[in-house]
């Protein structure tokens, strides 16, 4: 506090609390200086929508692209339900976090600011090549700064975008998968008018590794998980409309151009149960390895008819003779050889209809608990995005903070319908706030099979639907995508 005093000296003071404007004494004063940073937390839980149904608890869970913000490690874990050596995971979700009206987005203690056209949504796919996960997942929040100007008046629009591109290994026969990668944000904020035309007024662009692990031994009802986030810092750029105001402080579209902006560094570790009687954790059959085993027993199968016919030619004195024995010998192979590759196109399919049915029929009766929690570290001469866009100077992130989340899935109505509950505390990252209890509830509904065609296998569609409700907060959510 007293660093960020010194450098933010013409703020007087960045920690104002709810409690303070309550009680009648000083509400923070405007940004003055360029001297400051944008802090990027992300208090609400605002992810892919299975993971906010259970309350953002995923991180030791990790399946799927969902997996991909929560745990590193997420690209090479293989579902139950992945019967194949090639395989892919997309998603896509919408959600609503500026639906109603008076939100305390940032958790300051104080309703009132506009989040006009407040849209988030979720871009991500993943693919699987045996032991190998390639990952990559972007969320993106997209709202209007200035929604009721006219039409001559300068217009502008903000956009924050953060971007996980990662890669994992699955190791001990997917019991063990590591990962690691890069995570990045980027901040454009751009205006246009009538007179002017469009353009981008500000921007900002970093990236920084993080890493992750998942631990799921064969059979066993849990599993554990973690994953480390460096700290992302990115320079701001502008172009050359920014102004100076009387004081001297460089301002874009109205906005004090800050140093950085800045995502703290996070460390989300937990662990999750399943009870009943589906398998959390069923040994994965290597669709690869199962049929390298099948052409394997095949090329000893040819192996051994060539050592036979090779001992007959031995015996065969007579050049004439043997010549005719080898054309014999050479179309009888010729028609071995296509008989074989049939019966052999015929078992991979048998194998892989025997791992799809070997999914199907477990029972599907079971309750998922998941438990963790998300520490983030400081933030240095920051204020939260809520004070960057109203421009008031009010200290963000002084202290790392911890947040306990938990999330508890089932299917009561067997093969039909998901629901899934959690709960997170949103801790305070401004001086003299609270935390803030969150309960969110989703649900997932099966739709149709669609039977595919190319690449794309026969699949179960699903709707699935979200809130995250709490003091001052509501968020709402809708998704299209896979039934499993």
């Amino acid at each position: 506090m007293r660093r960020g005093a010194l450098v933010l000296a013409c703020l007087l003071a960045l920690a104002p609390s709810r409690a303070r404007a309550q009680t009648g004494q000083p509400q923070p004063l405007p940004i003055g200086t360029n001297r400051y940073n944008v802090e990027l937390f992300q208090g609400p839980v605002l992810a892919p929508l299975r993971v906010v149904g259970l309350g953002g608890a995923y991180a030791p869970y990790a399946e799927s692209s969902d997996g991909i913000p929560a745990n590193a490690a997420a690209p090479a874990v293989r579902e139950p339900y992945s019967i194949s050596h090639v395989d892919y995971d997309l998603a896509f979700s919408v959600s609503f976090p500026g639906a109603f009206r008076n939100t305390d987005f940032n958790n300051d203690g104080k309703s009132g600011f506009t989040y006009n056209d407040f849209v988030f949504y979720t871009l991500g796919a993943v693919v699987q090549v045996g032991r190998l996960g390639i990952g990559l997942l972007g969320d993106f929040q997209r709202f209007n700064l200035s929604p009721k100007t006219m039409s001559s008046d300068v217009k502008s629009s903000l956009t924050i975008g953060r971007m996980h591109l990662l890669g994992a290994w699955s190791f001990f026969n997917n019991q063990m998968v590591l990962g690691g990668g890069a995570r990045g944000t980027w901040l454009d904020i751009e205006s246009s008018s009538s007179t002017k035309g469009s353009g981008t007024a500000l921007w900002m662009v970093g990236a920084a590794p993080e890493l992750g692990v998942l631990i799921k031994p064969d059979y066993v009802p849990w599993r554990i998980g973690a994953t480390f986030r460096s700290p992302v810092s990115s320079r701001a750029l502008h172009d050359k409309n920014v102004q100076k105001d009387p004081n001297g402080v460089e301002r874009a579209v109205g906005l004090a151009i800050p140093e950085n902006v800045y995502m703290p560094w996070e460390v989300e570790a937990g662990f999750a149960i399943q009870l009943g009687p589906r398998p959390l954790n069923p040994r994965w059959i290597d669709p690869g390895r199962q049929e390298e085993q099948a052409r394997e027993a095949l090329k000893v199968a040819r192996a051994s008819r060539r050592a036979t016919q090779n001992a007959e030619l031995a015996r065969i004195s007579d050049p004439t003779l043997r010549a005719r024995r080898v054309a014999e010998f050479a179309r009888d192979e010729e028609y071995l050889t296509r008989e074989e590759e049939v019966r052999q196109s015929q078992l991979e399919r048998q194998m892989k209809e025997e791992r799809r049915a070997r999914y199907w029929n477990w029972p599907r009766q079971h309750i998922l608990i998941i438990a963790e929690a998300l520490i983030t570290g400081p933030s240095p001469n920051a204020v939260g995005l809520e004070s960057f866009l109203s421009q008031t100077a009010q200290r963000s992130g002084a202290h790392t903070t911890v947040t306990p989340r938990l999330g508890i899935e089932g299917e009561p109505v067997v093969g039909y319908i998901k629901t899934r509950i959690g709960t997170y505390l949103e801790p305070g990252r401004y001086s003299g706030s609270y935390m803030r209890q969150h309960f969110t509830f989703g649900f997932d509904i099966r739709l149709f099979v669609f039977k595919g065609w190319w690449f794309f296998a026969p699949s179960t569609f699903r709707l699935t639907g979200v809130a995250d409700l709490a003091p001052r907060y509501e968020n709402i959510g809708l998704s299209i995508g896979g039934w499993h």
